[in-house]
């Protein structure tokens, strides 16, 4: 099967280390040096992974993120963040805006490909999925489209929102540890006492109307974690 994984990256020397890691490690590496290049090299190829420098000199990695995330062939590619130590704050919103973990320069060949692998088998998980539409009561999950439908309008979810809603959806009745949502919305990055999850829940509940008063779909277990409701 090949693999190709794109670098996006506008530093030559860290380009040609990070392709060394992963010609090493099998991949098949596609270069771009500038965001002009990584969006020719996305539209004219089938990508399973972006390894993607955010300050590029023609335009922000966050917008070369965005492309990826609604390209109709590429946006599933895992998508890894290299960034600076003082530079966290754009991972974070990277994160936010559906990259699946970030990493900081310099790095260990070995962090770089488990991070990366790590990605792709949560990638590889969600493409693989048998069921590809879920149904509950008036709630539709289109898990090839990532689409979600209540009472046929379409709910705007944020990439981690809709991979929570994903995950809990297709385990209904399952109650489903904050760790294992944790791990599905980029666990490498966040800490284990981090609210992230809770925050992500709270604003699925709100845009699907699911109210204190009233909860239809999603249930808290206290001091475990979430359960889909069957």
């Amino acid at each position: 099967m090949k693999r190709d994984v794109l670098i996006v990256e506008d530093d030559t020397i860290s380009l040609k280390i990070t392709k060394k890691i992963l010609d090493k490690y099998g991949f098949h590496v596609l270069e771009a040096f500038n965001g002009k290049d990584a969006t020719e090299l996305l539209i004219n190829h089938k990508i399973i992974g972006v390894i993607l420098d955010l300050n590029l000199p023609d335009t922000s990695g966050l917008e070369i993120l965005k492309f990826i995330r609604n390209h109709p062939v590429n946006k599933n590619a895992a998508i890894l963040i290299v960034t600076e130590n003082d530079d966290k704050l754009n991972a974070i919103i990277g994160l936010e805006m559906g990259a699946d973990d970030y990493i900081t320069k310099p790095f260990h060949q070995r962090e770089l490909v488990a991070r990366l692998n790590a990605t792709l088998r949560r990638v590889e998980a969600v493409g693989n999925a048998t069921n590809t539409l879920i149904t509950f009561s008036d709630l539709q999950i289109d898990i090839e489209k990532r689409l979600v439908k209540k009472s046929n309008e379409i709910i705007n979810l944020s990439f981690k929102e809709f991979e929570i809603l994903y995950l809990l959806a297709s385990n209904p009745g399952k109650v489903i540890s904050r760790e294992t949502v944790l791990d599905q919305i980029g666990g490498l990055y966040y800490s284990p006492e981090s609210r992230v999850v809770d925050m992500h829940i709270s604003s699925i509940r709100k845009k699907l109307g699911d109210t204190k008063k009233q909860k239809c779909y999603i249930d808290t277990i206290n001091g475990v974690g979430y359960r889909f409701r069957e």
